[in-house]
């Protein structure tokens, strides 16, 4: 008599697949714990971040409201000012360097000098600006040089000594009328103004 293979077969087919179930994935203890807490903090902040659009959205701040007044109302222009019509009729030359310039800036030197000449009579045991002066105490007065450079008034005159520092004042003014009336005094400035530029470039 014949083995009865097939049942035996279908049978095991079918014990085998009954008694091997799918593995249950292991589970942490925090698993359901966690995505409780995940649930929980988005609830909190979604009230939150609406309140802030809210506020953000109803109560503009003031610099929103002060850029938003100034591209509404900008503010008007001043008239145009008619500045060729009201200025045009004072057009003139820039003065160029001259003799003008020249004799001014000399006239400032004296008064320098005038003020040294000050600072000595108030104090002379103290006096310590001789070499901005152009004068010197010598033997019977003062000496006074013209100018730094020992510049020619004319008629070779560059040195004199005069008696007190009254006359020492009274030079100086009277150097100073010179200066603006003699054209070859002037001459003479300018001359020496080139030979100290010079100087200053080394030339």
């Amino acid at each position: 008599m014949a083995k009865p293979t097939k049942p035996f077969i279908i049978e095991i087919k079918t014990s085998r697949r009954t008694k091997a179930r799918p593995a249950e994935q292991t589970k942490s203890i925090w698993g359901s714990f966690a995505s409780e807490l995940r649930q929980d903090s988005a609830e909190r902040e979604e009230p939150s971040v609406a309140a802030t659009a809210d506020a953000d959205c109803s109560e503009p701040s003031d610099i929103s409201l002060a850029a938003a007044v100034e591209c509404n109302e900008a503010e008007p222009l001043p008239p145009k000012s008619d500045f060729i019509d009201k200025w045009a009729a004072k057009r003139a030359e820039k003065p160029k360097t001259g003799a003008a310039d020249i004799v001014a800036t000399f006239l400032m030197r004296i008064e320098r000098q005038k003020t040294l000449l000050a600072e000595f009579a108030a104090d002379p045991a103290g006096f310590t600006s001789w070499r901005s002066a152009w004068f010197r105490q010598v033997a019977g007065g003062f000496g006074i040089g013209i100018g730094y450079d020992l510049i020619d008034a004319g008629g070779g005159l560059r040195y004199i000594v005069v008696d007190t520092l009254q006359d020492v004042c009274e030079f100086l003014d009277d150097l100073g009328h010179h200066a603006q009336t003699d054209l070859k005094f002037q001459r003479a400035l300018s001359e020496n103004r080139l030979i100290r530029a010079s100087r200053r470039i080394g030339a």
